[in-house]
């Protein structure tokens, strides 16, 4: 019996060490089980946005760029009592050390089944937001998920052949020109059920002059596009 405690001793005193690596040494960032890390790894998954009006000014405010903000998200601190997490619409308040070694603050708002997160920049709270009306402006795309089959064309001869009109004769070619393009808020339809619509609107490389515009929804973890239309840019 004596033998039994002393194992359960050895064993707690091993538990607990392993604890204080995980929290103290590793700050955990090797526990994807933690709560902060599994909302991480959902936004790691995503599409990272930001208003095109807001970012250059986010940016230089905090000394920040693409890479940059994507790595200080990384270890940055999640308050969970100030953000929205249940239901299919979440809202996460993130503060984290910008480039100039100093506390900036963050929304990050993204929809269950939708590939994007929006970072909001310059909104105090969950409560504030709840005021803001959609963007007029688009969503500049600042992060994706390095997966070069991440987006491909629905199966549809029709789309195949307006694909190939514009000059874009694979996915892979699809996918470099929608990720260079922006985010229409308010085209996309986040909230649609049973999945929400995505649209994005790009300039193909060897049509300069024609507007794209691609409707997308979020399939088997790839990005899938099922409708294309275009505009003549007269500029």
């Amino acid at each position: 019996m004596e033998s039994f405690w002393r194992r359960l001793r050895y064993y707690g005193l091993g538990f607990g060490l392993g604890l204080i690596l995980t929290f103290g040494i590793f700050n955990t960032r090797g526990c994807s089980w933690t709560p902060e890390n599994r909302v991480k790894e959902a936004i790691n998954k995503r599409v990272w946005i930001i208003d095109n009006q807001d970012v250059r000014t986010f940016y230089k405010e905090h000394k920040l760029n693409d890479k940059k903000f994507h790595r200080l998200i990384q270890d940055a601190d999640i308050s969970f009592t100030k953000s929205i997490r249940h239901g299919r619409h979440k809202v996460y308040d993130f503060t984290f050390t910008d480039g100039k070694n100093k506390e900036a603050h963050c929304l990050a708002r993204m929809t269950d089944e939708s590939f994007v997160v929006e970072f909001i920049p310059f909104v105090k709270n969950v409560k504030a937001l709840r005021k803001i009306k959609p963007s007029e402006y688009s969503g500049l795309i600042v992060h994706a998920p390095k997966n070069k089959h991440l987006v491909y064309s629905e199966d549809s001869p029709g789309l195949k052949e307006h694909l190939r009109d514009l000059g874009i004769s694979s996915d892979l070619q699809l996918q470099k020109q929608l990720l260079n393009g922006a985010f229409d808020y308010q085209k996309s339809r986040l909230k649609e059920q049973p999945r929400p619509v995505h649209v994005f609107k790009f300039r193909p490389t060897l049509r300069p002059r024609l507007q794209v515009t691609a409707t997308c929804i979020w399939y088997k973890d790839k990005i899938k596009v099922y409708s294309l239309s275009e505009e003549r840019l007269h500029f």
